[in-house]
């Protein structure tokens, strides 16, 4: 399959140097004849990313369903042939999303430009005190160091901002990058195991092999600059 070219002027950006601290939760305030509403901000941004919520808008739906058609995107994590799903599908799974979904779908973009790259997931920290994280970028912005950055602004936002104890992901055995990247922000592999497949979203869905990644809150207070 041939790679999408990427813009000059987005090649330029991404080759800025890289900083892994995101900034706190930021708000604008319009005024309007009723009195004053709040835009919300981003949850947080890096050098050159700015992570925020999902909105039910065509163009948040389309980003979301070229990652989840994507073979290529979906393969590590079941979906060989990607999911089967429309555009009007997704627009309605954000309008409605269901309160079984933890935490909000949230939009990966680039800072200097409108361009939506991926997304990411902050997990609620569940009872032992341990949170999730996930990433999924477009292929054309692979191997630039992005999910790296985006992956420590994670930890960051996550250590800063709630009583997590670890941050958890699940690297398919297969995905050596994916690995890599949690090793890069001080992941410890703890464990494996095996993700059955999710033959009630897609029937051409497969297992799952995988690797149980941690980044442990002592460890990462020991990296943080004094």
């Amino acid at each position: 399959m041939p790679r999408c070219t990427i813009d000059p002027i987005v090649e330029i950006l991404l080759r800025l140097p890289l900083a892994l601290t995101p900034s706190p939760v930021r708000s604008r305030l319009s005024r309007s004849g009723a009195g004053e509403t709040a835009t919300p901000g981003p949850v947080f941004t890096t050098q050159r990313l700015s992570v925020r919520k999902a909105e039910p808008s065509a163009r948040d739906a389309r980003l979301f369903y070229r990652l989840w058609t994507s073979p290529e995107v979906m393969a590590a994590v079941g979906f060989p042939r990607g999911i089967d799903y429309t555009e009007e599908q997704i627009m309605r799974r954000l309008r409605d999303r269901p309160e079984s979904e933890p935490g909000p779908k949230l939009v990966v973009e680039l800072k200097s430009l409108p361009v939506r790259i991926g997304e990411c997931k902050l997990g609620v920290p569940n009872a032992e005190g341990i949170s999730e994280t996930d990433v999924k970028l477009l292929p054309r912005f692979w191997g630039r160091g992005l999910g790296t950055e985006l992956k420590q602004g994670l930890v960051d936002y996550l250590f800063r901002n709630t009583n997590c104890r670890a941050v958890k992901a699940t690297p398919n055995r297969n995905n050596i990058a994916s690995q890599k990247m949690q090793e890069a922000v001080g992941g410890k592999r703890v464990g494996e195991g095996l993700f059955k497949a999710a033959t009630n979203i897609s029937p051409h869905a497969v297992d799952v092999p995988f690797y149980e990644y941690l980044v442990y809150r002592e460890d990462w207070e020991r990296r943080q600059p004094i």
